[in-house]
């Protein structure tokens, strides 16, 4: 049963898990109560694993019977209607549905109360940057991995910085490339040069869900290492490595957004897109921290 507590709808790939947790952690820590984690999403999408498990999440995952308690998360006008009502008149409905209505921050986060069902993707700091201490400790991943110790010693030993290239299904499907678009080669290029002028020494570590092409296609003037040492459903391992380079430039990615956010290097340097959607039309002013750096997605 849903008493007193913050539930998060969690779905997407890791990048969107961190955002969802991060908001909802930061909520249920203000509110002073307990976190439940809903995996419905992650089970009826099937194409993308549950990977915060692999952090030192504070949140018990919700049961059948908890979640059977829970009002429809589905979006419709009726329901829209229902969870305007149910901040006004929180004795009428048991659990309040807050629901993402864009990627702007909805200032509304700020008066929620517990119970509450937390349905979106939340992709801003906003959110949780007060919270930023406690979730820097939740999100220490639960088991060393050895594996990419090399790759640590090498990004560590330098000034290193993170380039990530995403490609996928940014490229593949149709829907996705319309909705997201992907950062030109030129953007990389204006990025490292751009890092080049402020320091000096810089090695570029790439990380991409396609290696190859990033090896094939990304000519840059600096030292690169291309990093392909795990596999699609090993993200936190990319981000832990992503974490630990001082500086980085961002694809329009959830999944590079949380390796230059979990960084704690006090110099950090961040360059991201311009765009972060291609339809000029969405709102994602609230997207990208005002202290990184933004640079044109294309020519």
């Amino acid at each position: 049963m849903i008493l007193n507590q913050v539930v998060a709808r969690i779905e997407g790939g890791l990048g969107n898990q961190l955002f969802e947790y991060a908001a909802a952690r930061a909520l249920a820590d203000r509110l002073q109560c307990g976190l439940l984690l809903d995996l419905r999403g992650i089970q009826e999408n099937g194409d993308r694993p549950y990977q915060l498990g692999h952090y030192n999440v504070r949140a018990e995952i919700a049961t059948a019977e908890m979640l059977a308690t829970l009002p429809p998360w589905r979006s419709s006008r009726m329901r829209r209607v229902q969870q305007s009502l149910s901040f006004m008149l929180p004795g009428v409905f048991h659990t309040s549905v807050f629901r993402s209505r864009s990627f702007a921050y909805d200032a509304l986060f700020e008066r929620l109360q517990h119970p509450v069902y937390m349905v979106g993707y939340w992709q801003s700091e906003r959110y949780f940057a007060s919270n930023r201490t406690r979730l820097l400790r939740d999100l220490v991943l639960q088991m060393r991995d050895d594996v990419n110790a090399l790759w640590m010693q090498r990004i560590e030993a330098c000034n290193s910085v993170s380039l990530h290239v995403r490609r996928g299904d940014y490229v593949s499907n149709a829907s996705a490339s319309k909705f997201h678009g992907t950062c030109d080669l030129a953007y990389y290029q204006r990025a490292v040069a751009d890092l080049m002028r402020k320091e000096s020494d810089i090695e570029v570590f790439v990380f991409s869900d396609e290696p190859q092409w990033a090896a094939e296609n990304l000519r840059l003037p600096v030292r690169t290492h291309i990093v392909d040492a795990n596999s699609p459903d090993s993200g936190h391992l990319d981000i832990e490595l992503m974490r630990r380079c001082k500086h980085h430039v961002l694809a329009n990615s959830s999944f590079s957004w949380w390796g230059a956010w979990l960084c704690e290097y006090s110099k950090q340097i961040v360059i991201a897109p311009d765009r972060w959607f291609s339809d000029p039309g969405i709102d994602a002013s609230d997207v990208v921290p005002s202290r990184w750096n933004k640079l044109s997605a294309t020519s």
